[in-house]
């Protein structure tokens, strides 16, 4: 599937934030696949390791997602930066959420209480992924500023990326948005979207155009509709995140919003 003509042909797209993570553990391969055919596209994050290996996690460290505490020769903070992915790849990635059930999915019947253990996934099995489901995937680079990897994590990612021929199916966003320029260095015509939190820039749409990018991430906290109205007066593509309830997401489609990240592909609260 490509993105661009994605966006460009279907009005309202739901993306599965960290895949279908409110019945599968979060960025697994069990919550990707999960997704087939319950959205548009899937959000994911990627990190490195060690051995500067692109792997599919959220945090920096390995806590809160993984069984890391009950590994003997992993220590605290247990940063993610300070293991190989041989080393990563002895974790479990799932049995974390059926102890915890997040969403109280499984409290709440909507899945059995039937952990299965789920691996690390590496960067260059999600391209193939999105290659044999054709599932457009959009990638978010964590920022790792403060890692070794930092001037090496763009480089990396535009070589998997040539290597796998997928770009076009590939949206790229980071809340560091010196990779995002840097990524176009290497490959022109990726798509990529400014990611941001707390505020918007200055200047948005100047600052948009400076970027060169396609699209526009922000904070459901920080949406309103004069500011939904000037980015797609402006020709960028408005994606809001994180979307949990139907009422919302409904507004937010009604004000112009593109696409939404939701935690919730089915059962989604109103």
């Amino acid at each position: 599937m490509n993105m661009k003509k994605l966006f460009k042909d279907k009005e309202h797209l739901i993306a599965a934030h960290r895949g279908d993570r409110s019945i599968k553990a979060e960025n697994t391969m069990d919550a990707f696949k999960s997704s087939i055919g319950k959205c548009d596209f899937i959000e994911l994050d990627v990190f490195f390791t060690k051995d500067a290996q692109a792997i599919i996690i959220h945090d920096d460290t390995l806590l809160r997602t993984s069984d890391v505490n009950k590994h003997k020769n992993f220590k605290k903070p247990y940063r993610i930066a300070d293991y190989t992915y041989s080393e990563i790849s002895e974790l479990d990635f799932s049995s974390w959420f059926y102890k915890i059930d997040p969403f109280k999915s499984i409290s709440n019947g909507y899945i059995l209480n039937n952990p299965k253990s789920q691996k690390i996934s590496k960067l260059s099995d999600i391209l193939k992924f999105s290659k044999k489901y054709n599932m457009p995937i959009n990638i978010e680079i964590k920022d790792m500023s403060n890692t070794p990897f930092d001037t090496i994590a763009t480089r990396k990612i535009a070589d998997l990326i040539e290597e796998y021929q997928v770009k076009e199916s590939l949206l790229v966003s980071s809340f560091n948005h010196s990779y995002i320029k840097e990524l176009k260095r290497y490959i022109p015509d990726i798509l990529t979207a400014a990611l941001v939190e707390a505020k918007h820039p200055s200047n948005l749409i100047s600052y948009l155009k400076e970027l060169n990018v396609f699209a526009y991430h922000f904070d459901v906290g920080i949406a309103c509709k004069d500011i939904i109205k000037e980015v797609n007066k402006n020709n960028f593509y408005v994606n809001v995140y994180t979307v949990n309830s139907q009422r919302l997401r409904d507004k937010l489609f009604n004000e112009g919003v593109k696409s939404i990240f939701t935690d919730y592909l089915e059962n989604m609260p109103m």
